[in-house]
């Protein structure tokens, strides 16, 4: 008898909570931009005396030509500090970077080319420009360029 009695709830709830809602809806907006807005580079490695993966941002100054769709970057890497030694300093170069970036609200970014996957570590960026197409949320491309001007150590 518990049995058929919370059967008999369940199916009361599925009926209830169901919607048959079809017009009314609000449209949801669908974006059109699809701009690179911040490029940041990072150098990771695993501490191994603390146990823990370590991040450093690499200093990047930075030139938009957003007619262009191009970016202009230069990256110097940061001084030592207790965590981020000269041992450690050393074996950053264009070879082992990562990049991420800020872009417009719902953009799909994809690497073009010899371009590497945002995110990914390590990626080789020493071939200094790289192309990537960035989607619109309502499906507008275009190819961004990144460019390493400078790479200062």
């Amino acid at each position: 008898m518990k049995t058929f009695h919370n059967f008999l709830i369940l199916i009361l709830l599925v009926v209830t909570n169901t919607s048959c809602l079809k017009s009314g809806l609000d449209e949801l907006e669908t974006f059109d931009q699809n701009d690179i807005t911040n490029v940041r580079f990072e150098y990771r490695w695993w501490d191994e005396t603390n146990k823990r993966m370590r991040v450093i941002e690499m200093d990047v100054n930075k030139t938009f030509d957003n007619d262009k769709k191009e970016i202009f970057c230069s990256i110097n890497v940061p001084a030592t500090n207790n965590s981020f030694t000269a041992t450690i300093r050393e074996l950053v170069s264009l070879q082992t970077l990562a990049i991420n970036v800020d872009a417009s609200t719902a953009v799909r970014i994809t690497p073009v080319g010899n371009a590497p996957q945002m995110g990914t570590f390590p990626a080789d960026f020493s071939a200094k420009e790289f192309t990537y197409k960035v989607t619109a949320g309502n499906g507008d491309e275009a190819n961004w360029t990144i460019i390493i001007s400078d790479f200062k150590k």
